[in-house]
């Protein structure tokens, strides 16, 4: 198939979370199956700053926000791996610093911004007459792909046959913007309206995905189901809840080419399930890194997360005097609210040696604390499906998580009776119930026996693209059907 993947940021060119791990690594496994994949994101200043040399297609495209007119110039890079990437470049909407805004918020031109890049991918797949079998759009900032495929462009042939696909991440984030802002979109005002992307008087891009797309996905089953609801749903439950029959939940997976501890160039020592011991090496380094006076013995905790109480950060926040009571470590690299910066940097001040603290994102650090790690840390208020407990379970640290979305759906109890299961769980989002899962995460790691018996069943587990692709292959064969039942044909 010949798969064109929109998407707000991909690596190794422009990252915010795990969106770009997730859009690189599923490019890679559908090309190493025999496919064509192509990704689609902005030229931000973070893609001019990777290091990788980029192309001028030759294609400046006019693209028209209400009464201006602004240039898309498309470049373009193919990776060794195959995969072909094309990239949107408007300086003055992208050259700066941060994708969607910085610590202090959002930008304010974000609807403008990804209005403009959802029109310019149109074009460009017109003016560079891809002829594509499969159109993957990600996010609210894509959401208006297949909106305009279905109505400003839907008398141009490649379009109108074009299945299209659209994958929610995160119902957090939609894309809520003024109804003023409609203009900028070139779309009719009948298009404000509830069956459309209209949303408690205001415009909703991610609501357009939703409603124009063949097919819709998101990034596991539990996660799902919980988005029929009104707890997660974020008031789009009710299309959700309309189009549940095109709603599919497929699990992400693990690029175990990138995440392996036996060949993780991150780390300063390798290890497998049938040799720990470089797991040693790398905790003892980490607490050199940090400055602790943590004993190697004890338990040391850890966690790469970002500073927003969606992510529980309020939860950690309130057990860590009781929780360095109970003779632990804890590393933490975040970045987010500064307000939750300010906190941590306090309690990293009142427990020196023991809490060890970067309010900044490095993707080697990030490795190292998942690998020097015993215990990994993921209180989430909710999660669509996260990745940082898929990768402790390869690199042998038990995940603490909350029961919720994705996380419950990887992460089984564990009972001390059977020995099953493979991390710790709480479902109560209360401290006392977080600081509860710990204590038996804690309970269990002065049984080494037991505990190295849960690392190595856990490092054994299969969490890769090879059994994910396959899904998404099946996914678009449906929205062809689709497309084609459709146009009649």
């Amino acid at each position: 198939m010949r798969i064109l993947m929109v998407t707000p940021e991909a690596n190794p060119f422009a990252r915010s979370g795990g969106l770009a791990e997730v859009i690189s690594a599923l490019s890679h496994s559908l090309v190493r199956r025999g496919h064509q994949v192509a990704v689609v994101l902005p030229l931000y200043r973070q893609v001019r700053e990777s290091g990788h040399p980029l192309t001028f297609t030759g294609k400046s495209l006019p693209i028209p926000l209400s009464f201006k007119t602004l240039t898309a110039e498309i470049f373009e890079t193919r990776l060794p791996s195959g995969v072909q990437f094309y990239f949107i470049g408007q300086d003055a909407l992208y050259h700066r610093e941060g994708l969607y805004g910085t610590a202090y918020g959002d930008f304010e031109d974000n609807a403008e911004r990804f209005i403009f890049f959802s029109r310019a991918v149109v074009e460009m797949m017109e003016a560079l007459e891809l002829e594509l079998e499969v159109c993957h759009c990600h996010e609210w900032q894509s959401g208006l792909v297949p909106v305009y495929c279905r109505t400003l462009y839907r008398e141009r042939p490649r379009l109108q046959r074009l299945p299209i696909v659209y994958t929610v991440h995160n119902v957090g984030f939609q894309g809520i913007f003024s109804a003023f802002d409609l203009p900028l979109t070139g779309l009719g005002w009948e298009l404000l309206s509830p069956k459309a992307l209209e949303f408690f008087g205001r415009i909703n891009l991610m609501k357009g995905g939703l409603v124009f797309a063949d097919l819709l996905s998101t990034v596991s089953n539990k996660y799902r189901e919980e988005i029929l609801t009104p707890e997660q749903g974020f008031g789009l439950e009710g299309v959700f809840q309309e189009r549940a029959q095109d709603l599919f939940g497929i699990l992400v997976g693990v690029d175990y080419e990138r995440w392996d501890p036996a060949r993780d160039p991150f780390l300063p020592a390798s290890y497998t399930p049938e040799d720990l011991s470089g797991k040693s090496r790398c905790k003892e380094a980490l607490l050199k890194q940090f400055g602790l006076t943590l004993s190697p013995e004890a338990p040391l905790l850890g966690l790469t997360t970002r500073l927003y109480e969606r992510k529980g950060i309020d939860l950690l926040e309130a057990i860590l005097p009781e929780l360095f009571g109970l003779g632990v470590g804890l590393v933490l690299q975040g970045t987010g609210e500064e307000r939750h910066q300010y906190l941590l940097q306090e309690q990293a001040l009142k427990f020196p040696g023991r809490f060890g603290l970067s309010l900044e994102f490095s993707e080697a650090l990030a490795h190292q604390i998942i690998a020097g790690s015993d215990i990994f840390l993921m209180p989430s208020r909710y999660e669509p499906c996260g990745l940082d407990q898929l990768y402790c379970l390869r690199y042998g640290t038990i995940p603490v998580v909350r029961a919720t979305g994705g996380l419950e759906e990887t992460i089984q109890a564990y009972h001390p009776e059977t020995g099953e299961g493979s991390g710790f769980t709480f479902r109560d989002y209360t401290p006392e119930a977080f600081l509860g899962a710990i204590r038996q995460a804690l309970a269990l790691y002065e049984d080494r026996p037991a505990w190295q018996a849960l690392m190595r069943r856990n490092m054994a587990l299969d969490f890769s693209w090879e059994r994910v692709a396959p899904q998404y292959e099946d996914l678009y064969r449906l929205a062809q059907d689709k497309r084609r039942q459709a146009l009649g044909g």
